[in-house]
């Protein structure tokens, strides 16, 4: 998906318990943050209460699918819930999280290394009426 504008927050450089661990972060941000909107907050509240609540899609007797699709609802909700937030919010909270600086991608052309004066071309005419 090279046209694809959502930001990304899974950073292949981490291994898995530290992307989980960044998005759960990640996610705590956005519950804080008060440009995310008060309906959007209850999708992670109610796929996290889905934890604790007696019924379960397939039930807890079953060895390991019982505990595997509580996972799988508790984080699908999350991973959702960060999809939907707005993405100029979840880009500058996963910048403030990765250390990056969301003012890096901007770059300017320097004349020199040793010099901090920019480069300014144009061109200058004179004109005859004086």
């Amino acid at each position: 998906m090279p046209n694809d504008k959502r930001p990304v927050i899974y950073d292949q450089n981490l291994n898995f318990f530290r992307n989980m661990v960044l998005q759960a972060r990640l996610v705590w941000l956005l519950m804080r943050d008060s440009r995310v909107p008060l309906w959007l907050k209850t999708l992670p509240i109610g796929s996290l209460a889905y934890l604790v609540m007696p019924f379960d899609i397939v039930s807890d007797i079953f060895p390991v699918l019982g505990q595997l699709d509580d996972l799988v609802i508790a984080f699908a909700g999350l991973a959702t819930f960060i999809s939907l937030c707005p993405s100029h919010v979840v880009e500058e909270h996963m910048a403030t999280l990765t250390g990056r600086d969301s003012a890096s991608d901007v770059s300017t052309t320097k004349s020199d290394s040793k010099s901090d004066e920019e480069i300014i071309d144009g061109t200058y005419t004179e004109s005859d009426s004086k």
